[in-house]
Parts: C-alpha cells; structure tokens; sequence
C-alpha cells in the first residue's frame, strides 16, 4: 500500500476559492524566504526597543567604546540611535555586517567554549535592520572617511561616503512597522522608556570605565563619568538616600589547583534597606547583565536573619569567572547563561555577600567611606541640584517596574521570576488550569491567577503614565443607588486615576464616555456598582481601586480559555512579586510535588 502512495503522482497545489491552500501538496516541505527568516530571527532577538538598544550598545563595548550616548524619542517606539566612540566598521565590510551570522568575533564552532564578548552570533544589525529602518554612519579608525548606510525591513537602500568621526552612530525608526503583531505587544510609552532608561543604569554599572548618556525625548535623564567607580554609578543611579546604606562587596577566592576561579564584587544593601520585591537584585557573570533565580536566591539567603519575611536587600554583583566555565549561548537574548559547576557559583555569591554583611556591623556604609576620600564631595554637591527623584529612589518615577527581564513569551511580563517555567497541560471545569513544572505538578485557579497578574499590571501602569484606556463607541450610562451615588462622589479622583471619564447624567445616574482598556470584554456601567461595592467594604485607596477593577475584569471561572491564553496567563504570573495568592487572598495554586504523587499512587 505504501508503495502504492508512494507511486502515485502527486497532484499539483491550488489555490481554493477562499485563498487556502488545497491539494496534497498543500503543506509540502519548502525553504523559507530570506525575508521571512529574517523576520523570525528578529522576532527572538528584538522584542521590544529596550531590546534593540542592549545590542546596539553590546557592540559598542565589544568595539571598545569609552563613551555611549543613547538618545530615544517616544520610548524607542519613533527613534532610537546609540552613537560610539569605538572602533567602526570598515567601509568595506559595512554590507557585510548587515548580514545574518556575520562576526568578527567568532570562527569556529570551539570559539563558543571559550567566549570574551558580549556579541557573537552577528545577528544584531540584520535583526534590528529587519523589522525597522535603520541608518548606520560609521568610520574604522583607520579609514580616511565614513560609510552611510540605510535598510529599510532588512533591504539595504543607500550606501554612501560620508565625513564621520571614528565610531558608530545607529538610528532606529519606526520599529516594528513591519511587524504589527509584534507592534501590537509593546507597552505604554512610560514603560518602553523605562526599560530603556534600566537598560543604560546596568550597563553604566556593569562598565563604570564607559561614559554613558542618556537622552529621552529630548531631555537627558542619565549621565555617568566614565571614571570607573562604581560607588558614582551607584549613587546616580540609587540616589544617595539608598547609596549610604551599601556596602561593599569584594570577594576574592583562593585559587586553587583544578578549581575555576569565581571573583564577586559590586555592592549590597545594610539591612536597613530593603525593598518588598528581587527587583533590585542586579547581576553581571563577566560583565553580562543576566537572570537568574538561583543566584538571586543565594543573596537572599545570605540576609537569613537579617530582614523581615517578605523583604529584599539591594545588590549589585559583578561575578566574573573564566569564559570556558560559563555557557552564554543558552537564550535567544543572552539573559540567561549555565555554569559548568552552578553550585559552586551559588556558595561563592551567598558567601561573598554573607560576609560582607557580617564586617559590616563593624564599618562604616559604603557612602560614608567614599565621601570620607574626597571623591564623592563634588558629586554630591552635584546631586543636590538635581530633581527629588535623583536624589532618592522612593520618589524615581522609573522604580515601580524595576530591571528588564526576557520575558517568556511576548505578553510575559518583565520582572524577575517567582516560579518556576510551567507547561500548561490542560483544564478542568473551565475553572482550573493544569500545569507542569521541574518540580511536580500544579493546578491554578484561572480567576485567582488572572487577578493577581491584572492588579501588578494596573499598580504599574498608575505609577508608569497611566493605566490604558479606550473611548466607547458609545457612551455607557450607569443608573446607581443613592449611597452608591455618594460614594462616587467621594471617590471620583479614583476612578479618574484609573482612567474612567465619568459624567452626571442625573440625581443618581452617570454618563461612562472613557474605559481602562482591561474592561474590553465586559460593560462598564455593570462593574461601576461592582468597583463601588469593593470600594464600600475596603479602604479609599489607589490600591484598593486597583484591587477592584482587577477583580472585576479577570477571567471567570466557567469559562474555557485556549491554549495560548493559559500558556500567556501562566507566563505572567511565573513573574508576579506574590504568585501564590489573589489581592484579596484567595490561593492561587496548589502544588503537589513528584513525592505527592508517588505516594497517592503507592501501594498501601
């Protein structure tokens, strides 16, 4: 019989009258067109502006750049340029570089055991050039003049001689115009401006050596001095009110034969300081900004004893280590690396930090001993001109979110990881979803989980530029009872913080012209009673409001979800502050781990 299948000729491919493909060729194997693999390609690398400038500035210090300069209009979403001091790229070779897997900086196949750069895999030109149109001026250091370059959805439109000084300038527009699904996933612009403004804070720490500036929409909101101090980073970036309780951290291994030597340096927070989320915990292997919750859990650890359940020190730590003992091409956006020995990683930070806490009972803060020097008595005067929000992290308007993390999936959140990667299996009762992670099994209540990730959402967005919301096409016109009348009244300057434009229609009646955009799939005028009713039996609270409108726009139990839309829920609540339960309490999950379920199914 198969012989026979395969005998017969195969009828060719057409084309049905709805535009599908029909025949038995209809989904033959084929190679996809470069522009299509270009798009891809781009699509794991660059997922949001942030994205393109961390490659962007990545080639710069590979390219030995002593300063940076980032300038970004409309939070990367109009323009983004990163100009270089470093070496350029040679007229010759500038077509070249715009092509996917062209490196300077790897050969062979073992150069990947043992990798120095932060760039390797050549993909950050053609990526970005793929789904934006990009510019490029650049001149080698040892070329007379520069090269101007244009590409516009990876097709190159101009090439020309320019006068240029030694470096890389790249600009960005219009990213993603190409792509409008992917457009489609970006955030608020307060948010894609943060990211970017976090992504310049890390590499500025991670290289105190580098100059770098950063501008947004034409005002500059970052500047560090190249001088290669981290304390002047730090104190920038922190504010001095979160610097003067640092500490330190220096921490070098004895070396020992057949050992890998693992150095930690940077600086931790004196348990006076603390935040309620891991989203201060910044670290560096080899000067790459990573994730990692192993890590992040070895410096928590180290402050056993030291701060409140629910509390998280600051830190940022540079651990370097030999390149071959650390593999770095593990991620589409190298966020995440694997160690050759992680346990042995993991004793070295929570040691380095532990002891460094315990000598700090004894020495003086971090800001302390670096004012004592005269270094930091210029930079100080500095900073007390600058604006509140500088001088102190409680008042940064870029300190709700924290770093930018690789998100799983292109909903995800970025915030660091508080569970474990689940794979979705299934669900039960359109109520709860069924889900597998390393360590056993987990069932989700679909309601509670989608509360949790909506509140973080909205206390981000209120803090962040403002919730989104959407003119009805219709005004909405909500009749309510006279005390829930008066405690609109009352509470009106909450509702008008999460973006409802409400109007008096009448003694008890009220005109809904304006919507957060959450409420898209239900009426508002039916939830105002409901928000009011929480409100009634809760504090007059931003966060209470917050609370509300979470509750009343999240999935209900009941309803079948797909696929996608558990896997996208279940993505973003691996990343919520407090996965474990909803605003209001209610569990989130259960975990039954492997031993649970051996010991269910074993025989008594």
């Amino acid at each position: 019989m198969l012989r026979e299948m395969l005998a017969e000729p195969l009828v060719a491919e057409r084309t049905g009258e709805d535009g599908t493909r029909e025949g038995p060729n209809a989904f033959a194997i084929e190679l996809l067109p470069e522009e299509v693999i270009g798009r891809i390609a781009a699509g794991e690398a660059i997922e949001r502006p942030a994205s393109a400038a961390k490659e962007l500035i990545e080639n710069a210090i590979d390219a030995g750049a002593s300063s940076v300069y980032v300038e970004v209009e409309a939070g990367g979403r109009r323009s983004l340029r990163v100009t270089d001091n470093g070496t350029g790229i040679r007229a010759g070779e500038i077509e070249l570089a715009f092509k996917r897997h062209a490196t300077s900086k790897l050969r062979t196949a073992e150069d990947l055991r043992d990798i120095s750069t932060l760039g390797f895999r050549g993909e950050a030109l053609a990526s970005i050039a793929a789904v934006s149109r990009a510019t490029v001026v650049t001149r080698h250091r040892d070329d007379e003049m520069g090269v101007s370059l244009k590409a516009s959805g990876g097709v190159i439109e101009q090439r020309r001689l320019v006068g240029a000084p030694a470096g890389t300038a790249v600009t960005i527009e219009n990213l993603f115009f190409n792509t409008p699904a992917r457009f489609a996933f970006l955030k608020s612009e307060a948010t894609e401006k943060r990211h970017v403004h976090w992504l310049v804070l890390r590499y500025a720490m991670a290289y105190p050596n580098i100059a770098f500036a950063l501008k947004q929409d034409g005002r500059e909101r970052f500047r560090s001095s190249g001088g290669g101090e981290l304390a002047d980073v730090l104190a920038n970036a922190l504010g001095l009110k979160a610097f003067r309780y640092m500490v330190a951290v220096d921490e070098a291994q004895e070396r020992r034969p057949g050992r890998p030597q693992i150095d930690v340096t940077g600086y931790v927070s004196q348990p006076p300081l603390s935040r309620a989320s891991r989203d201060r915990i910044i670290l560096f292997v080899n000067g790459r900004a990573i994730q990692d919750s192993s890590l992040s859990h070895a410096i928590t650890q180290a402050y056993d004893g030291l701060l409140k359940a629910g509390a998280f020190p600051f830190a940022v730590l540079l651990i370097s280590m030999p390149p071959d003992f650390v593999d770095v091409n593990v991620h589409p956006t190298k966020a995440e690396v694997r160690f050759r020995d992680s346990q042995l990683v993991f004793v070295a930070v929570q040691r380095a930090v532990r002891e460094t806490l315990l000598k700090s009972t004894d020495s003086a803060p971090a800001a302390d001993l670096w004012t004592s020097t005269g270094y930091g008595e210029a930079y100080i005067s500095y900073q007390q001109t600058q604006p509140a929000w500088r001088q102190g992290p409680a008042d940064d308007p870029f300190d709700d979110e924290g770093i930018d993390h690789i998100p799983e999936a292109a909903e995800a959140p970025t915030r660091p990881r508080t569970l474990p990667v689940l794979r979705v299996v299934g669900q039960v009762g359109a109520a709860y979803i069924i889900a597998e992670g390393p360590a056993g099994l987990y069932l989700i209540d679909q309601n509670a989980a989608h509360e949790r990730v909506l509140y973080h959402q909205l206390i981000d967005e209120a803090a962040n530029g403002g919730v989104p919301s959407k003119t009805l096409l219709e005004s909405q016109t909500a009749l309510l009872a006279p005390d829930d009348a008066e405690l609109l009244r009352e509470v009106s300057e909450l509702f008008t913080q999460m973006n409802f434009e409400i109007e008096v229609f009448g003694p008890n009646s009220f005109l809904i012209r304006r919507a957060p955009s959450i409420l898209s799939s239900v009426s508002a005028s039916e939830v105002l009673p409901r928000i009011l009713a929480s409100l009634r039996q809760s504090e007059k609270t931003a966060d209470c409001a917050a609370e509300a409108l979470a509750a009343v726009a999240a999935v209900r139990s009941g309803q079948m979800l797909q696929q996608e839309e558990m896997q996208s829920l279940i993505a973003q609540l691996e990343r919520c502050p407090s996965p474990f339960a909803s605003p209001s309490g209610r569990k989130t999950l259960i975990h039954l781990s492997r031993e649970d379920l051996a010991d269910e199914f074993r025989r008594r």
